[in-house]
């Protein structure tokens, strides 16, 4: 499939502008995700058909071949899903923000620049099959290439919720042509190796990464709920900043271990 390359303000955004190119009146998308998703598709006022996964990222349920689905590579380790995903159906749209250099899937997928760029505040990289007889303004937001703290992570976080769709700033374009991607590949593929040679025996989770596999985060799914906590309080004593995933769920969603054991050790 031939894909065109769209680069945006945000991820969600991306996928707001995949919604306006396909016309997808309904999409079903998986309970366990980040709530800007399932804002980003209300705004545009797509009907949202939620989905469970099992403890290896499946999903548990059989889709129609021609419904529209989104699929995450949760923490850029399931590319061996999407890839089947994609070949089973025809309307499969990945959510790489977990995975900046995961080869394009289905008739779009997205990244997330910041996410694995961390001193970068926004953009992102669509692949379309698809493309919009649209001409979106140009983001003009301007400022400086450094890691933020928590507070300034959760203000930037709000900046762009409130973002309409719009082409990469000029200044996040600048700072990308400034990156060594290759070099950051390898220090985060370094960084991960190291965690997992540590935490492997303990983690429930088998991870066995694929050649082009560069993971977002490394993924550590505790025992139970009170080993997680021990392990984030321990991470956080030694200066690591920890994140849990996600807690603004859908009301309907019966709680899985991903929600409450599931550590996400950031890579940089």
């Amino acid at each position: 499939m031939e894909y065109k390359i769209i680069k945006l303000n945000s991820a969600r955004n991306c996928l707001r502008y995949i919604i306006r190119a396909f016309e997808i009146g309904e999409i079903h998308i998986p309970y366990y995700l980040c709530s800007c998703i399932r804002h980003s598709l209300l705004k545009e006022e797509c009907k949202i058909h939620f989905y469970h996964i099992d403890e290896n990222f499946m999903p548990v349920c059989n889709f129609r071949e021609d419904n529209f689905i989104l699929y995450p590579n949760y923490w850029g380790i399931c590319s061996e899903i999407a890839e089947k995903l994609a070949l089973q159906y025809k309307n499969l749209i990945v959510d790489n923000a977990h995975s900046f250099y995961s080869t394009p899937l289905g008739i779009a997928s997205f990244n997330s620049v910041r996410k694995f760029f961390p001193e970068i505040r926004n953009g992102a990289i669509l692949y379309s099959s698809k493309v919009l007889d649209f001409d979106f303004r140009i983001d003009d937001f301007d400022y400086e290439m450094k890691k933020l703290d928590y507070n300034e992570i959760i203000k930037n976080e709000m900046f762009i919720n409130d973002s309409d769709i719009e082409i990469i700033s000029k200044c996040t374009a600048n700072f990308l042509d400034k990156i060594d991607f290759e070099s950051e590949k390898q220090k985060r593929l370094s960084n991960f190796y190291n965690w997992h040679e540590r935490l492997k025996n303990s983690n429930s989770l088998k991870i066995n990464l694929k050649k082009d596999e560069v993971p977002f985060c490394y993924p550590y799914l505790a025992k139970t709920q009170n080993d997680a906590d021990i392990l984030v309080k321990e991470l956080e004593n030694s200066g690591i900043t920890i994140y849990r995933y996600w807690e603004n769920l859908p009301a309907s969603f019966s709680e899985s271990v991903f929600q409450k054991q599931l550590v996400a050790i950031p890579l940089y």
